[in-house]
């Protein structure tokens, strides 16, 4: 075989899934097509930090923590994925079982919601990373524990928090802030299960009453279908199948879609492309390409002019959108962060040194980093007397590379206060409380004097 043969045929291999897909969505797209579903210009909300399952490699995945952490830190989207319970309940967790980030193992659909939310939902995370790793020392697991009561959460947080939520519970919480909702199923092959769940969501939605800020995604042709059917006022995402087929056929996505939610690639086949996005802008669709966790792919397609973007690090995503100065729109109404905001933190283990050092009216306390994460750690240390009244506060920031990669293992904080001198006059004995934001806090006692 020649080498413009072999090179046909590696085209012929990169294409075929693709081929397949087509295939499938022209079945799938028999039906005419129309343009809106709900109320949302999402080209006009533009360009959105959407924290994807809340931030799955900063906080645990699809949690009450992760979606309040999101908005606290800029987030203006929030991504969710569901299935359904064995008791019919609507469960917000990425996979069809507990296995990969809990404590526990089952099948989602074998479960019901009472013994699905027993569960320790942050067991596996280490911060910075995901929950792939099963074979690091204890105190790389800082979430586990919260759930089940052995480990105090961060402060302004509850165990609850911490457990497998639902989408009633999500929706409620955040009546105004934009979300979406994947389809998920059983398996892959199961597609009565997907059916299932659109079915499920759609009669939910359809109770709800909220048609404004939602998209509802899945990969499946037909659970889409079937959503739709069920729940036309409801903007969706095209599947697989119908991205397949407005890229390759020029095909419109089927009726209801307003986002084209894409990878970059497919099979090796760029799909974030300026063609595309100047393509689906053209045809009125926002383009959302997932997910995307390193800055450089995020500033392309900042200049490509997407219209959100999905990563598993909205902190991170944040930090790029404020240094490319990105246009945003206002945050939702009653989010509790802002954007660019310097209060953003993962869950690192700061701990502040066991002697207090004084220059004159000036105290200096030395905080050192023990974890290896791999993402900001800021935060802020507080003295305050045994009564806890707080006498002095200032911020600390070890930047985004832990000691491992160069990153600083320990800071000295300054602290300069009337009230605080007034009390070492007096002999008070102070500690230290340190606390990344949204995380942890740590206490050292430091005796009178």
């Amino acid at each position: 075989m020649d080498r413009t043969e072999r090179t046909r045929g590696s085209i012929r291999e990169r294409i075929r899934p693709l081929l397949t897909l087509f295939a499938v969505a022209l079945a799938a797209l028999a039906a005419p097509t129309a343009a809106a579903a709900g109320p949302t210009d999402w080209t006009e909300l533009r360009t959105l930090n959407i924290a994807h399952q809340g931030g799955e490699d900063e906080a645990p995945s699809n949690t009450m923590y992760a979606y309040d952490r999101a908005m606290r830190l800029g987030s203006d989207m929030l991504e969710t994925d569901i299935h359904v319970s064995a008791d019919g309940e609507i469960v917000v967790i990425h996979d069809s079982t507990v296995n990969r980030t809990t404590n526990g193992t089952g099948s989602i659909y074998e479960m019901t919601l009472a013994e699905i939310q027993k569960l320790d939902a942050g067991y596996w995370l280490v911060p910075g990373t995901d929950t792939s790793h099963s074979d690091r020392p204890d105190s790389d697991y800082p979430f586990r524990g919260v759930r089940t009561g052995d480990v105090k959460p961060p402060p302004g947080y509850k165990p609850g928090d911490f457990k497998i939520t639902t989408l009633p519970k999500v929706m409620k919480k955040y009546p105004d802030v934009p979300i979406n909702i994947e389809i998920k199923g059983q398996s892959d092959a199961n597609i009565a299960s997907y059916l299932h769940n659109a079915e499920v969501l759609a009669g939910f939605l359809n109770d709800l009453g909220r048609t404004r800020g939602i998209v509802v995604a899945s990969f499946k042709d037909e659970a889409l279908a079937r959503f739709h059917e069920l729940a036309p006022q409801i903007d969706t995402a095209p599947a697989t199948g119908g991205v397949a087929a407005y890229v390759l056929a020029d095909t419109p996505p089927p009726e209801g879609s307003k986002v084209f939610q894409v990878p970059m690639t497919f099979s090796g086949i760029p799909v974030v492309t300026p063609e595309f996005v100047d393509k689906a802008h053209g045809d009125g669709y926002a383009v959302h390409p997932w997910t995307i966790d390193d800055e450089p792919t995020m500033k392309y397609l900042f200049d490509l002019g997407v219209d959100g973007i999905m990563s598993a690090q909205p902190m991170r995503l944040e930090k790029a959108m404020c240094n490319k100065d990105v246009a945003r729109p206002p945050l939702p109404k009653g989010s509790p962060g802002k954007h660019c905001t310097k209060r953003a933190s993962i869950a690192c283990d700061v701990r502040a040194g066991n002697t207090l050092d004084r220059d004159g009216s000036r105290l200096f306390v030395t905080v050192k980093r023990r974890d290896e994460f791999d993402s900001r750690c800021a935060g802020t240390v507080t003295l305050e007397t045994k009564s806890g009244n707080g006498q002095a506060k200032s911020r600390f920031n070890f930047g985004w590379k832990p000691p491992s990669e160069g990153g600083p293992d320990s800071r000295d904080i300054e602290f300069l206060s009337p009230r605080l001198e007034k009390a070492v006059r007096r002999g008070k004995p102070l500690r230290a409380v340190v606390q990344p934001y949204d995380a942890f806090e740590t206490r050292t006692a430091y005796p009178a004097g």
